[in-house]
């Protein structure tokens, strides 16, 4: 199991460093064997990784560049985190053979479907998965999360923003959202 947790601000101004360490300080025992941040405008993810697939290219955040004629033309590109097992990532990279895939990782694929179809990307995963893709370009953060539930991710909006985890001790630890009850 992995763990993912980020921030998307209200004001415009990027989450800071020391809350995305927080929160993934929070997910560690998630994911001893590896630690990535993303940043970007408005937008900061991170993710602790359990090495599963693809041990040697498989770290995260992944990055893909847009497809020709999309994007911003300034080098940004969308980014994913992910916890997931992607059961048909074989047919889907085979079914994508003319994309430029940087890893071996089942979580790749979903960022190039996210390319294709926006945000009805998931439609076509098979699997148990909490992702968080940023699109720059669009200043969109799209949070998708198998059909049953079976990866954890919460969120919360908060006068600073959205935040989400795969856990809620992870938003709590790094006092995003207080501990009180609504009524």
């Amino acid at each position: 199991m992995c763990g993912i947790a980020g921030m998307m601000t209200v004001n415009g101004t990027g989450p800071s460093e020391s809350l995305l360490r927080q929160l993934g300080d929070a997910l560690v025992h998630r994911g001893p064997d590896g630690r990535g941040m993303h940043r970007s405008g408005d937008v900061g993810m991170v993710q602790t990784r359990l090495a599963i697939i693809d041990l040697k290219t498989g770290d995260q955040p992944i990055h893909a560049p847009y497809p020709d004629g999309e994007g911003q033309g300034d080098g940004t590109s969308a980014a994913i985190v992910a916890n997931a097992e992607v059961y048909n990532y074989v047919e889907l990279r085979a079914h994508m053979a003319k994309t430029a895939f940087t890893t071996r990782s089942d979580c790749e694929p979903p960022l190039h479907l996210y390319h294709r179809h926006g945000e009805t990307f998931a439609e076509h995963l098979r699997g148990m998965y909490a992702i968080a893709i940023h699109d720059p370009a669009k200043g969109q953060l799209v949070l998708a999360r198998d059909p049953f539930g079976i990866k954890p991710l919460y969120y919360a909006e908060t006068a600073k923003g959205l935040v989400f985890a795969s856990e809620p001790q992870a938003l709590l630890t790094a006092l995003v959202v207080s501990r009180r009850l609504r009524s």
